[in-house]
């Protein structure tokens, strides 16, 4: 179906950018909704992320991080932005994130599935990858100059305890979780 096909389209008649950002633009965006009445819509525009989902034995390893919006130290699956000269290999954008937050690797980088972090206000399309049989990476790339981190391995049952909680409180993280929970479940 072409977006025009669809009964709730709504046509963008005008749009503005009101900042533009390395990870994020925001733009404004003037429509007719399908009633015929003229709306206003603001949008992030962003460059899609990854997640990744890393076992290892009978844990997952997160990352504890401060994330300022939040005010709060969070513990999270590894992620990381598509940077936007990067190409469409997002296995790759995967295997870097893994390089430098955690120091691993692995020959087993499964795509699980790709979501929307937040589709009422923004683009950000999140693709989430399974890695087993990790191992050191013989060149560690280093984290990023604002990114400070401690890596924690936790059983299902400690990172239930986490989201209950709250350290654990980010959609991409509490996926994962629910995943691995159903990997379990089904004796993977």
């Amino acid at each position: 179906m072409h977006k025009e096909d669809s009964k709730y389209y709504e046509q963008v008649v005008a749009t503005k950018r009101m900042f533009g950002g390395k990870i994020f633009n925001v733009d404004v965006e003037q429509v007719i909704l399908p009633n015929g009445i003229p709306s206003i819509r603001e949008i992030v525009q962003h460059h899609g992320a990854v997640g990744i989902i890393p076992l290892v034995d009978d844990k997952m390893i997160f990352v504890r991080q401060w994330r300022a919006p939040l005010e709060q130290e969070t513990l999270e699956i590894p992620a990381g932005k598509i940077d936007p000269d990067e190409g469409s290999d997002l296995q790759e954008v995967a295997l870097r994130e893994m390089n430098e937050e955690l120091g691993l690797t692995t020959d087993k980088l499964e795509k699980v599935t790709a979501f929307y972090a937040s589709p009422g206000y923004s683009n950000e399309k999140l693709t989430m990858y399974l890695a087993k049989n990790l191992k050191p990476v013989e060149n560690k790339r280093p984290l990023d100059s604002d990114e400070f981190l401690n890596v924690e391995k936790l059983t299902l049952d400690e990172a239930k305890k986490y989201v209950e909680d709250g350290t654990i409180c980010d959609s991409k993280t509490i996926y994962a979780i629910t995943y691995w929970e159903l990997l379990k479940s089904k004796g993977e």
